[in-house]
């Protein structure tokens, strides 16, 4: 990976500001480099190139590009994670399991997520917030989150089943969840869903290191400014920049881009029907393609979402909580001794409700299902039986409304079933029979024909995984399939600009209607000369409102003194995020300033008139160009510093005969000088335009967001719960080693390597010490450094009973291998002296001086081990011993394979050469014969082989090598022969 690619992470917009933010932590890197490699002398602190590798990858490791998207359901949460030189794929829990419960517990000391603190639901419910996060960001009053108010109304799933203990922020008119005595904020519940997400995509990393800062949510279509600011603000406490928001649908849309695009120049319209646990949620989108780079004929998909709609009335939780009611009521009708009680104990209710959702699982592919709970309330057992017929009679109202959001969808994208080209059910609840069937009929009655409900997605993880890809797309730091993808609002966001005294205001003005482009930014323009206000509103109702100031403060200073041409100009930018924020931005107030300057215009030049014909000629054709240009000069006064110069015409002196050119020339001696012109000087208007940054402070309405105080805060207190945690796991886990130790100690001192090399005041006193420790880890409030101490002393104790026991396993038959050693050094350095005279006699003794210390050091150890007790340390290891054998044996190898030099021959002439050349071939020995038939050969290749391995053996590398060549000559006559025998 480049460079360019692990830094750019740093750089990215966030979904916040929409500006390019963490300019700090750019910084923190820059002083990190600084401090690594020096401020300014530019040269590493550290030496070794090695080092300096090691903290460059360090750096990129640390800097790498890592997107994590949540899937946010109501029930279930689904993440998936995108890094640089990996597929994008779905995280695993702890559990191994792909999706996990949203839910968290503060029953434990320790949190606990996912089915873990599900399991804490029917002991304390109000412990373990569920099904929340569709509240959070709504207002609320203190009579709202009473029994029966408008918060459980919202919450939509009764107080049965789900019981919150709730309190009210009255400040900012939001309910908090009293849990672990204290209350936790909607965003801060699920900065603790985000901070376990973060936990668990940094644990996939088998092994890698994964820095996992940047977030992308999937939220509802028609998710509010509050609740998408909770959900950036949520991001923000658990440690991360949530880089944009996605609306589900949107998500959806793009990971069927991602496998499938029409061809170039067609369109279909395709229909996206997400049933959940908690909603369903309609969107209709068109797919294109179009032509995506340079490369002729390489096109890339479109996606362009064109209406959606959602309904909080059915979902498939909602279905589980029918059966479960039913259930419940059988259960009272057959023990009516037990109906009061069961309803009012939560472990029993929870009971009911999990085994309602197994049993809508199994009626999804059978007509009847079991319901059967062991020990549901009092060691009563329940058991009965529904029919597939029954729970569609449960559900009837919901089915009666499935189709709706469909209408709705349609109608805000404009178009009818008969423009949709393919349907795609997603979300868990569209499995159930009747759902597939009601939508089938209602699709097939308004197409005209029958259109199959495709399941192309995988419904569960299709979300996460398409989030991940629409921030793929819009950083550089990652090469994905371009997908051209354009979202809208399902809001009117409107402003007006209003007097701070409301003396006036302004006109009412929405600048994105619904359906408006997300990524849309617009600029207000209006004349004022006081400070005011604007006002933000979505769907009508206020949202925000920005005091602006500074204007009639330089109005009434430093630009008092101008001269002004008009009032001042104010400029607001007001941007649509592709988040779905809408923001107010750099209010900017201008001014044009008239003022007069000083221009010098200087006067053409004048001659005497008493000249000839040709001079009046000639001055007159001067004062005619002098002339146009002056009036040229006045229909451009801008031009203040160009200068006028006079011409001549030559065509006057040429008409003239020669009398009169003579006469001009006596007339030009009488002819006076040139008078030098006066400077006409003038005044010119000139413009300036002067800017201000205006400041601007925010008022949030009812429901109000997060202050940045209040983020850091909360952000701060969760990284304290975290570190807190992490103290309380490594404590148990040290609790447990030093358990794990003392059994282990009991066990080992009676081990009878042990028994031999301790003495019995030696091994009782480990066993006290092991007592001492079993009590003392009972007492309560003992610190992980303690338990560290006690782990280190039992250690200390018991370690070198270890040690001993195996040192003294390793010493049985050291002694002989010591021997053995020594003596191939001897053989060795005999062969040295006697065969190998070319070796340097000053290496050979030194490496026989060592040898000989060698051997004065193991006798005189191997006796001082003699004398000493088993149970006191050893005078010698027999890892010392081996590694001074190494070394002696490392030099005598070494001497070993010393090569012979080469013989200089000696110089001689040509003659002399050429004689010796004769003579050597004379002289040379005939080659010996070769056998005449196979059977010889193969006898003869054989006496040879033995022949050359005992002289090996003997180091007679010299006729080893003879004995080699004739081996060779020998096997291809072998061959020729056997060849010549295949022949015949």
């Amino acid at each position: 990976q480049g460079a360019s690619l692990s830094v750019k992470p740093f750089l990215a917009p966030t979904a916040r500001s929409g500006r390019t933010g963490d300019k700090g932590q750019a910084a923190a890197i820059g002083l990190w480099l600084e401090a690594l490699f020096g401020a300014s002398s530019g040269t590493m602190r550290c030496t070794g190139s090695s080092l300096f590798f090691l903290a460059c990858s360090t750096l990129f490791n640390a800097c790498a590009a890592q997107i994590m998207s949540v899937d946010l359901g109501h029930e279930f949460f689904k993440v998936a994670l995108m890094r640089q030189g990996a597929p994008l794929e779905i995280v695993l829990n702890t559990h191994s399991k792909r999706k996990t419960t949203t839910a968290v517990s503060f029953f434990e000391t320790v949190r606990t997520f996912g089915d873990d603190a599900l399991a804490h639901q029917g002991k304390a419910p109000a412990k373990v917030p569920m099904f929340f996060h569709s509240t959070v960001g709504r207002n609320y009053s203190v009579e709202d989150i009473s029994d029966g108010g408008k918060w459980w109304s919202d919450f939509g799933l009764g107080s049965r089943f789900y019981s919150h203990s709730l309190g009210f922020h009255a400040d900012r008119g939001v309910p908090t969840f009293k849990v672990a005595d204290s209350d936790l904020e909607g965003e801060e519940l699920l900065a603790h869903i985000f901070h376990f997400c973060k936990k668990i995509a940094e644990d996939s990393g088998e092994g890698k290191a994964i820095n996992v800062r940047d977030l992308v949510v999937t939220v509802p279509s028609d998710a509010t400014q509050r609740q998408r600011q909770a959900i950036i603000a949520a991001g923000e406490i658990a440690g991360l920049r949530v880089l944009t928001l996605v609306h589900e649908g949107a998500a959806f849309g793009v990971q069927r881009a991602f496998d499938y695009q029409p061809e170039a120049g067609t369109t279909e319209i395709g229909l996206f029907y997400n049933l959940g646990s908690r909603k369903a949620e309609v969107s209709v989108i068109k797919f294109e393609s179009r032509q995506a780079g340079m490369v002729k004929g390489k096109t890339a998909p479109v996606v362009t979402v064109l209406g959606s709609a959602i309904d909080f009335r059915f979902g498939g939780h909602l279905m589980d909580l029918k059966i479960a009611d039913v259930m419940l009521k059988r259960f009272q009708e057959k023990y009516p001794k037990l109906a009061d009680g069961v309803q009012q104990n939560s472990r029993a209710l929870r009971k009911l409700l999990s085994q309602a959702q197994k049993t809508k699982a199994i009626l999804s592919s059978n007509k009847v299902a079991p319901f059967i709970v062991e020990s549901l309330f009092e060691d009563t057992d329940f058991q009965a039986t529904i029919q597939r017929t029954e729970f569609e009679e449960m559900c009837q109202e919901m089915l009666d409304s499935l189709t709706e959001p469909i209408e709705k969808a349609l109608a805000v994208a404009n178009v009818t079933m008969e423009d949709i080209h393919h349907v795609e059910v997603i979300g868990g609840a569209w499995r159930v029979p009747k759902v597939q069937q009601v939508l089938s009929d209602y699709i097939e009655k308004g197409k005209g024909t029958k259109l199959p409900l495709g399941q192309h997605l995988n419904g569960e993880e299709a979300a996460a995984l398409g989030a991940a890809l629409v921030a793929g797309n819009s950083s550089s730091s990652f090469r994905v399939k371009k997908i051209f993808f354009t979202d809208i609002t399902q809001h009117d966001y409107a402003v007006q600009v209003a007097s701070l005294t409301g003396e006036w205001e302004k006109n009412y003005t929405v600048l994105y209607p619904k359906g408006t482009p997300l990524g849309g930014k617009k600029k207000l323009a209006f004349e004022l000369e006081e400070d005011f206000l604007v006002r933000i509103f979505e769907d009508g109702t206020p949202v925000s409102e920005y005091t602006v100031t500074g204007l009639q403060e330089i109005l009434e200073g430093k630009w008092k003194e101008y001269n002004m041409t008009g009032k001042p100009k104010i400029s607001v930018t007001v941007p649509l995020e592709l988040s779905g924020l809408i923001e107010f931005k750099t209010p900017m107030a201008t001014v044009e300033e008239a003022y007069w300057v000083n221009v010098t215009k200087p006067k053409p030049k004048e001659t005497n008139t008493t000249g000839n014909a040709t001079g009046s000629a000639a001055e007159n054709a001067s004062s005619t160009s002098g002339a146009a240009k002056d009036e040229t000069k006045e229909e451009a006064p801008e031009e203040a510093n160009s200068t006028m110069e006079e011409a001549a015409d030559p065509a006057s002196a040429a008409s003239d005969d020669a009398a009169a050119a003579d006469d001009a020339a006596a007339d030009k001696d009488n002819a006076s000088e040139p008078v030098e012109p006066e400077a006409e000087v003038t005044q010119k208007l000139k413009k300036k335009k002067h800017e201000k940054k205006l400041k601007v402070t925010r008022k949030d309405f009812l429901p109000a967001p997060l202050s940045e105080e209040q983020i850091k805060e909360l952000k701060k207190k969760l990284e304290g719960v975290a570190a807190h945690e992490a103290e309380i796991q490594a404590v148990a886990g040290i609790k447990n080693e030093l358990e794990a130790a003392i059994y282990g100690s009991r066990d080992k001192l009676e081990r009878e390597d042990i028994v031999q090399v301790t003495t019995e005041e030696q091994r009782e006193e480990v066993s006290k010490m092991a007592t001492d420790l079993e009590d003392w880890m009972y007492e309560a409030g003992n610190s992980k450094s303690e338990y560290e101490q006690k782990l280190q002393a039992l250690q200390d104790l018991l370690g070198p009973m270890e040690e001993r026991a195996q040192e003294l396993e390793a010493r049985s038959g050291l002694a002989e291998t010591v021997a053995e050693a020594v003596e191939d050094m001897k053989k060795t350095k005999e062969l040295i002296e006697t065969n190998m005279t070319w070796v340097n006699a000053s290496k050979v003794e030194a490496a026989a001086k060592k040898m000989v210390d060698f051997e004065e050091w193991w006798t005189k150890k191997h006796e001082s081990q003699a004398s000493l007790p088993l149970h006191e340390a050893p005078a010698y290891t027999a890892k010392e011993v081996h590694e001074k054998i190494a070394k002696v044996q490392k030099d005598w190898d070494k001497l070993k394979k010393t090569k012979k030099p080469k013989e200089k021959a000696p110089k001689a002439d040509k003659k002399a050469k050429a004689n010796a050349t004769e003579t050597s071939e004379k002289s040379k020995p005939t080659e010996e014969l070769l056998p005449a038939d196979i059977e010889a050969t193969e006898k003869e290749i054989a006496d040879i082989r033995t022949k050359k391995v005992a002289a090996v053996e003997k180091e007679d590398f010299d006729t080893a090598h003879k004995l080699k060549g004739r081996e060779q000559a020998l096997v291809q006559h072998l061959e020729r022969l056997q060849a010549q025998k295949s022949e015949l």
